[in-house]
């Protein structure tokens, strides 16, 4: 005879997952968890290069304009930065033009933390005398206004940087600096890339600008 189905065994069956189908599942999921927790702190560091980098672009930009004229400034570090400001190329009155002088990875110096007063005082004399400005911008600029650092016709032609990523407080980037060159060239420089190893504590890092620096473009460069 013909047996009957067994509806009680059929119906369990149907009834839930499986321990082994649970697993999987659970495998899947902590998979994604992995991924979402590695590509989202990637993707943010990615943002924060690329308008870092649009940053010094636009800087750089303005500062080309002006030195086929009147020459590179002759100011160093982050006063070399901010004759942008002292010259109008930046306008100060309007504080949304000032955010390109902040790096949206430094932790330590912001356009909403800053004292947007002291712009005004951000003048050509004030530059030249070596007033200290060095919480206006996040980034570092070249030292023009030392005789020995003075950009030459030589390293015009071939190229040299003239901007990067401040070394005051936590780094900007954890895996290198946002550069920018006389050519109007902006890239993201690994520490490789520098012959630099990388620092072992990005929350405290040591100083890697002017002559502390262990690299031949970064001594020309100061961040205070």
């Amino acid at each position: 005879m013909r047996q009957k189905p067994d509806i009680h065994n059929h119906v369990r069956r149907d009834a839930g997952f499986s321990f082994i189908e649970i697993l999987v599942v659970m495998g899947i999921i902590s998979v994604l968890v992995s991924m979402v927790v590695v590509l989202i702190p990637n993707l943010q560091e990615r943002s924060k290069q690329t308008k870092s980098k649009d940053n010094v672009k636009s800087m750089i930009t303005l500062m080309l304009g002006r030195s086929t004229e009147k020459g590179w400034p002759r100011y160093s570090g982050k006063n070399f930065v901010l004759s942008l400001v002292a010259t109008g190329q930046i306008d100060r009155r309007n504080s949304q033009n000032l955010e390109i002088l902040f790096s949206p990875g430094d932790v330590l110096y912001s356009l909403e933390d800053a004292d947007k007063e002291r712009y005004a005082d951000v003048t050509k004399t004030a530059l030249k005398n070596s007033t200290d400005f060095h919480e206006l911008t996040s980034y570092a600029g070249r030292r023009n206004g030392d005789r020995e650092y003075l950009i030459t016709p030589d390293q015009l032609k071939q190229g040299t940087m003239i901007m990067c990523d401040d070394d005051d407080g936590p780094l900007h980037h954890p895996d290198g600096l946002v550069t920018g060159w006389t050519n109007g060239s902006v890239r993201f420089m690994e520490w490789e890339d520098l012959d630099m190893v990388k620092p072992e504590d990005p929350d405290n890092p040591d100083e890697f600008l002017g002559d502390a620096s262990g690299h031949d473009m970064l001594q020309k460069l100061f961040g205070h």
